[in-house]
């Protein structure tokens, strides 16, 4: 599977976010499941000291993105993404 549309949400430095990604994670935990959603995580350094933290929704998980403020993007690259929550089986699933 691999259609849809997919969310980011810049969450800022990763010292600072960490609040942020805790409702984030809680809310997500609340929700009820839903087939191929994930929450992900990338942690981009850009040869800066502190990390800039951005969040991916899985086309999946698109109706909670749009809770969040999160906008439409391209899909990411897999290589850095690490799964917060949801479908264990996200890239399996979103990139084959």
């Amino acid at each position: 599977m691999s259609g849809g549309e997919w969310f980011s949400l810049p969450l800022g430095d990763g010292l600072c976010a960490q609040p942020l990604l805790d409702d984030l994670l809680a809310d997500f935990a609340a929700r009820p499941a839903v087939d191929g959603q994930a929450l992900l995580l990338l942690r981009e350094t850009d040869g800066r000291l502190q990390c800039e933290l951005t969040a991916y929704f899985t086309p999946a998980a698109a109706s909670f993105a749009r809770a969040w403020g999160a906008r439409p993007c391209l899909r990411p690259s897999p290589d850095n993404l690490e799964r917060l929550a949801g479908d264990a089986g996200w890239r399996a699933r979103w990139f084959g």
